[in-house]
């Protein structure tokens, strides 16, 4: 699918809606370093380049919107659960729910633009590492799920500390699907003979001495990355003071592994910007979002300063900046999303049939079925069309109901949903 973005463009935008502007299947690799849910607010400190850049890591009910349970309830019914456990759990004014509320719903337009050749990283810290896995085996599927990397670096900690130093973060990476980017040649690391464990050749082709051979290009990186300056042990020309800011050579290990040259690469939390000068560094398209407009103004001031030969005056030119989502152009003018309305039965809810909304309905059928021993759910009708809510509603309140089982005959309701027109409602 064509991109309908421009190369080189900074949104000041809430990322939710400028994802739902982009068109499907268009984004070779997406790196996002959201915020941790660390329950407090950040800010650059005053005299740095990112003076005025600050977000909030605090996940409240109030910023959560009912649209957006209503979306992973019908596209991803699974999360759904996930979420509704966590809320039983934890109260209904619990950060981790909202939060993985906000995420979810992120993350599932993250999917979706997404070639099907694409990749995703996820940067993320134990606070919610655990959680995330689960939303994103949801999202991608566990079949692909590729790595989980441990990203190691080095810091002083409290004088009063009680527990270990806590000096890594974890960084998930997936694949949309079974085929992907991962140019091993590219990152191979430097050979050492004396540190290469027995592991780290083929044992098939040793006798051959082939495995030594390929090894000796240089090893691929472990799943555990150290040697990246970061902090105050960057350079003064990469150190900008923004609060969470991650180092280049981390990027650029992700961007030359997952995407190829001239490839599309999005941030959709870009901060202080280091996702879009590594792209640009590596001659990849890219994209970046946030919700500061400081995130443009960094981006302009880094290219200019770190990427070899170029001066600030010509990526003024060039770096596009814009506070309105982008409009899909993979869709007709007059184009409304769509959804089925569906009839499922069970043997055991004799008279009453399940009406719902999902956007796939081989996987609703499925959530349904591992409930089930006996796999006894049959899916009986389904009906794409724009007015899925107001008709899921029209049916609930026509017929008596216990939650989304109402009672009625099969050819009644399917008559119901197909000759709704919009005058039944209220």
């Amino acid at each position: 699918m064509e991109l309908n973005i421009n190369n080189r463009t900074v949104f000041c935008h809430d990322n939710l809606e400028v994802l739902r502007g982009i068109n499907t299947a268009c984004i070779d690799l997406i790196y996002l370093d959201p915020p941790f849910n660390k329950k407090k607010t950040f800010t650059a400190p005053i005299g740095s380049s990112a003076e005025g850049a600050s977000f909030c890591d605090i996940f409240r009910e109030k910023d959560i919107k009912e649209e957006w349970l209503m979306d992973i309830k019908e596209d991803q019914p699974s999360i759904h659960s996930f979420l509704s456990a966590v809320k039983d759990i934890e109260g209904k004014q619990s950060y981790n729910f909202c939060y993985l509320a906000y995420m979810a719903i992120r993350l599932m337009e993250c999917h979706r633009v997404l070639k099907n050749t694409g990749s995703l990283y996820l940067h993320c810290d134990p606070t919610m590492s655990h959680y995330l896995k689960l939303v994103l085996d949801c999202v991608f599927g566990e079949k692909n799920f590729r790595n989980e990397i441990v990203w190691c670096y080095y810091g002083p900690g409290s004088p009063n500390m009680r527990q270990f130093n806590r000096k890594h973060d974890i960084v998930f990476f997936y694949s949309k699907g079974y085929k992907w980017t991962f140019n091993k040649d590219f990152i191979r690391l430097e050979y050492k003979p004396s540190t290469i464990a027995r592991g780290n050749y083929d044992s098939k082709s040793s006798s051959t001495g082939s495995g030594f051979r390929d090894i000796e290009k240089g090893k691929i990186p472990e799943t555990w990355w150290t040697g990246m300056r970061t902090g105050g042990q960057m350079s003064k020309k990469e150190r900008t003071g923004y609060p969470t800011q991650k180092p280049l050579a981390l990027l650029e290990r992700i961007i030359k592994a997952s995407s190829l040259e001239g490839g599309i690469v999005l941030d959709p939390f870009c901060g202080c910007a280091t996702t879009c000068v590594a792209a640009e560094k590596l001659g990849r398209q890219w994209i970046g979002i946030d919700v500061s407009i400081k995130a443009y103004d960094l981006v302009k001031d880094r290219l200019g300063k770190e990427v070899e030969g170029k001066g600030t005056l010509f990526y003024n030119n060039l770096v596009s900046f814009s506070t309105d989502p982008p409009k899909r152009t993979d869709q007709g003018v007059n184009y409304l999303p769509q959804k089925y309305v569906y009839i499922i039965s069970n043997p055991k809810h004799k008279g009453y049939y399940k009406v719902g909304i999902a956007a796939n309905i081989k996987s609703r059928l499925g959530s349904y079925q591992t409930g089930d021993p006996e796999r006894k759910y049959k899916l009986e009708y389904s009906f794409l069309t724009p007015n899925f809510r107001q008709i899921e509603a029209y049916i609930h309140q026509k017929y008596d109901n216990s939650f989304e089982w109402v009672k009625g005959t099969l050819e009644d309701i399917k008559n119901d949903i197909e000759g709704f027109d919009g005058s039944q409602s209220g």
